[in-house]
C-alpha cells in the first residue's frame, strides 16, 4: 500500500502591485462611473476654473506648502481604510500652485492646484487630461489637514486625514 501526499501551494509569488493615489487620492466610484469624454470635459472646465481663480485670488498659504501632507486614513466609497493602508502616500504642493503626489519615493502624478483661504476650497487639476479634476474643502489644524470630497467633481463620498512631514516617504 502506498500513500502519496501533496502539498498544494497557492502562494503567490509575484510582486504585489501598490495601489496609485488618484492625484490627492484614491480614484472614487465617482470616476469608475465617468466615460473618458466626460473627464476630458471636466478637466477642459477645472482648466478655466482654476485659471480665474489664480487670476483674482493669487495668493499663497505657507500652511498648505511648506512641508508634504502623508495620508494616514480614508474614508472612500463607503469604508473606512485600514491602519496604515496608505503609509507612505503624500501630496506635495508647491508656491508656483503646482504639486506632485506618489507613493515613498515614487511621484505617480503631477498638476496644478488652487487653494481659497475664504472658502476653504482646494482645486487639483492634473496634468495628465485623463485624470478627473478633484476639489476638496479643507479643514486645517496645526499639522493635520482633513479634505472633504465635494459635489463638483463627485468627490462628496471621499474625506481624507493628512500628516504634515517635513519631507517625502522614502528619500
Amino acid at each position: 500500500m502506498a500513500f502519496s501526499a501533496c502539498k498544494n501551494t497557492t502562494e503567490n509569488t509575484e510582486p504585489k502591485e501598490e495601489k496609485v493615489v488618484q492625484d490627492t487620492l484614491m480614484t472614487t466610484a465617482a470616476e469608475n462611473k465617468m466615460g473618458a469624454g466626460k473627464i476630458a470635459q471636466l478637466h477642459k472646465q477645472a482648466e478655466a476654473i482654476l485659471a480665474y481663480r489664480r487670476e483674482n485670488k493669487p495668493d499663497n498659504y505657507a500652511i498648505i506648502d511648506v512641508g508634504v501632507w502623508e495620508y494616514e486614513a480614508a474614508f472612500k466609497d463607503g469604508a473606512m481604510s485600514k491602519p496604515g493602508a496608505y503609509k507612505g502616500h503624500w501630496i506635495d504642493f508647491n508656491q508656483d500652485n503646482s504639486y506632485e503626489f506618489g507613493i515613498n519615493g515614487n511621484i505617480q502624478g503631477k498638476g496644478k492646484y488652487h487653494y481659497d483661504n475664504d472658502t476653504h476650497l482646494l482645486l487639483l487639476v492634473n496634468d495628465d487630461p485623463n485624470v478627473k479634476p478633484e476639489e476638496y474643502e479643507i479643514k486645517l489644524v496645526n499639522d493635520v489637514m482633513i479634505m472633504m470630497g465635494n459635489l463638483t467633481y463627485q468627490d462628496n463620498g471621499f474625506q481624507a486625514k493628512l500628516l504634515k512631514i517635513q519631507k517625502r516617504p522614502g528619500q
